[in-house]
């Protein structure tokens, strides 16, 4: 009793002089947040030259009784949740779901799910009630074009479809309870470079060859009908949906002023075309498709993102901090998108175990999907950032890469195993995420931790990886808030309209010295600016295509760092 007292006291004595506190968390079981990309095992190409490369475009979320299934071009199967933070794959094989065919139509009618794929003809309509133990049975062949989506009013079945930088998409009308065809085939909308410059192809819409017009999904709201469509294609950042809106399910449609729609060219992972909407409860999600589109055009991820209807009938997807985490879809309104994290790892300096060739350090901190730090093997290698200070951290996304992979579609044993620690000095570490033993395929894993913590260095170890002979990361990305000042609002902001083409315009700003970067918000009035730009801090101008020419537009910009956004200055633009 008398040793353990002075012990006691030592220790007491010690805490009092600052010896240093251990940090104390660990993953949170059920986390209220979610990180896009979205963490699902992606599968490898099947397809000559995609060897070792992951995909999933095109995606369709449906509930079905207690879950939610969400089905993805070239993933071999679909998932389903009964909370969007778990995820299952049901792989599929081709002898019982056409499961390759690309860009699936998928309804939910009589306590059964149906499912046909892209055809340039007739294609098998497949429907299961036991979706999740992958038991479908044949229905009927159909006629199902490229790219079909299906909608359900009444007695009636519409199909919506196309896929083409030339043909419009169209829309047919089967009848619900035999599936056939009670009215021909009608024209819904075409592209309009001259006036759509966000139809424009390329990274940043300056191709002038034509855009293929796809990813048909109608979504009813009151009284009003809204045909989604995606453009300019799916191997860049500008790739996002728009709307026209009807009264009608057949149309005429009229294309909607404050297009696009769903829009995603910067931050982390870019894009967010070619999806659809989905409700939980009476709040609606956009399922979309990004780009990577590094290795193979069509090396692409899923994102939800929360999206609404103004009251003037408006629809809108968030993608503004689109990659940032959010709170998870769910029943109830929220007031709030996400949680006032910030990224604090941008930049930051980092050591690592090893480096092969020219995949550097400072591909982990860069935020772009498309780069990727590589180590000399598969062994024990790290990686340490140094926060340069003291932050809270609330969650960490670990984004692996695929260098040196060359699987092909769903390969047993892929796993990513690893240990999180943490330090506030660089000398004394804590494990704040022990995944060791993991044993499952997680390219985006997120982490929500139970209890914030402060500390300045972060530590990744790898313990195994089984995608190729050298890991490879393509961001560590740290959440949290910084303890120090959030940057001054911009001042100066310049919008100027291009005389010779007005899709075009010129943003210029006077720039603010401790930004990480800026987002720009514009849209067709000062309270519908729905869509946005996130660019870092390299410059003070923006340049870009993606406005309607018979719009005017207004702008906005606010700087961020680590410790938060300034406040919004508002421009309009000069013609």
């Amino acid at each position: 009793m008398y040793k353990m007292g002075i012990i006691g006291l030592l220790l007491a004595s010690l805490w009092a002089c600052g010896v240093e506190k251990p940090i104390e968390t660990g993953i949170k079981e059920n986390p209220s947040t979610f990180c896009n990309p979205l963490n699902l095992d992606y599968r490898f190409m099947k397809i000559d030259g995609g060897d070792g490369i992951r995909e999933a475009a095109d995606p369709v979320v449906v509930r079905y009784k207690d879950k939610y299934l969400l089905f993805a071009s070239k993933s071999s199967g679909y998932w389903y949740s009964f909370d969007f933070n778990t995820w299952t794959h049901v792989v599929i094989p081709d002898s019982v779901l056409p499961i390759e065919d690309y860009a699936p139509a998928v309804m939910v009618q009589d306590d059964y799910v149906y499912y046909v794929g892209s055809t340039h003809g007739k294609g098998m309509l497949y429907r299961s009630n036991q979706p999740e133990l992958g038991k479908w049975e044949k229905v009927k062949e159909i006629w199902s074009y490229w790219d079909p989506a299906f909608y359900i009013e009444g007695d009636k079945l519409y199909l919506y479809y196309g896929c083409s930088p030339v043909d419009p998409i169209y829309v047919a009308v089967l009848d619900l309870k035999t599936l056939e065809e009670i009215e021909k085939p009608r024209p819904c909308l075409n592209s309009d470079m001259q006036h759509h410059g966000w139809e424009r192809p390329g990274e940043y819409n300056e191709l002038t060859r034509r855009p293929y017009i796809e990813g048909a999904w109608m979504t009813r709201q009151g009284d009003k009908y809204y045909l989604q469509y995606a453009a300019p294609g799916t191997e860049w950042k500008t790739y996002a949906d728009g709307t026209y809106v009807s009264d009608s399910p057949v149309g005429p449609f009229v294309y909607a002023p404050n297009n696009p729609v769903s829009y995603k060219p910067g931050g982390f992972i870019g894009g967010a075309g070619h999806g659809c909407l989905f409700q939980v409860g009476s709040n609606y999600w956009k399922a979309a498709t990004n780009s990577i589109s590094v290795r193979h055009m069509f090396e692409r991820r899923l994102s939800f993102y929360p999206t609404y209807f103004d009251t003037n009938g408006y629809l809108y997807s968030e993608t503004a901090f689109g990659d940032y985490p959010m709170f998870l879809p769910a029943e109830e309104e929220r007031t709030a998108v996400r949680p006032e994290w910030m990224l604090l790892s941008f930049r930051k300096p980092v050591t690592v175990s090893s480096v092969k060739e020219d995949f550097g350090v400072e591909n982990m901190v860069d935020e772009d999907a498309r780069t990727a730090w590589v180590a000399n093997s598969n062994q024990e290698e790290w990686v340490q950032i140094d926060l340069l200070n003291q932050c809270q951290v609330c969650a960490i996304q670990v984004n692996y890469d695929e260098y040196g992979a060359c699987q092909k579609g769903i390969v047993p044993g892929i796993y990513q195993s690893y240990v999180l620690r943490a330090s506030r000095n660089g000398k004394d570490w804590y494990v704040i995420a022990d995944k060791s033993q993991k044993k499952t395929d997680t390219p985006h894993d997120y982490i929500e931790f139970e209890v914030p913590f402060d500390a300045r260095f972060i530590r990744w170890e790898n313990k195994a990886y089984t995608v190729s002979s050298n890991v490879s990361l393509r961001e560590i990305r740290v959440f949290g808030k910084g303890y120090g000042k959030k940057p001054e609002a911009v001042q100066g902001l310049h919008v100027e309209r291009n005389a010779m083409d007005a899709c075009k315009c010129r943003l210029t700003w006077n720039p603010v010295s401790n930004a990480d970067g800026y987002i720009i918000r514009y849209g067709v009035s000062p309270n519908k600016l729905y869509n946005s730009i996130q660019i870092f801090n390299d410059s003070a101008r923006l340049d870009f295509s993606s406005l309607n020419a018979d719009q005017n537009y207004y702008f906005s910009i606010a700087a961020y760092n680590e410790n938060g956004i300034s406040q919004y200055l508002t421009s309009s633009d000069k013609r």
